[in-house]
């Protein structure tokens, strides 16, 4: 097959395979989320995005690519739920920091725990060979589309 057209079918099975997948990881974390730990799926992204180190409503907006009122609205729930802290900036008073409650950290590891024991299960089927081939083309991917995040 030429180069060409060998791009153009796995551009095509990408774009056709990608979609449908994270819709339905993105559905298994939503039903964790919002069944067993009373969240949204929004709110879990915020929660994950503080986690790893994005400990401002400015940060977050940011990285969510969403305005500073909704992000600040939106950071103000996990506060009532008890899931986010705020604490004042040494350097900026008006820069409140967010962290991690303990019981938010206790959500996000079982929500992540149950997401992977749901794709274990999906995946159990799969050969070592093709396990270590999708695990390689993720990686692919990831190196393309997302250089220097891990």
């Amino acid at each position: 097959m030429p180069a060409e057209q060998c791009l153009e079918n796995t551009v095509d099975t990408v774009l056709d395979t990608l979609p449908p997948v994270w819709d339905r990881i993105r559905s298994n974390l939503r039903a964790a989320g919002t069944e067993k730990f009373g969240i949204t799926l929004e709110q879990f992204h915020d929660l994950r995005h503080i986690r790893k180190g994005y400990s401002s409503v400015r940060d977050l907006a940011d990285k969510r690519q969403i305005s500073r009122p909704a992000v600040s609205q939106a950071v103000a729930v996990l506060v009532a739920k008890g899931l986010v802290a705020r604490s004042g900036s040494s350097e900026d008073r008006r820069r409140q920091r967010l962290e991690l409650t303990p019981r938010a950290a206790e959500v996000l590891d079982a929500n992540y725990q149950e997401n992977r024991a749901w794709m274990r299960a999906k995946m159990a089927q799969l050969s070592s060979g093709e396990l270590e081939t999708v695990r390689c083309s993720m990686e692919i991917l990831r190196g393309i589309f997302a250089p220097g995040e891990a």
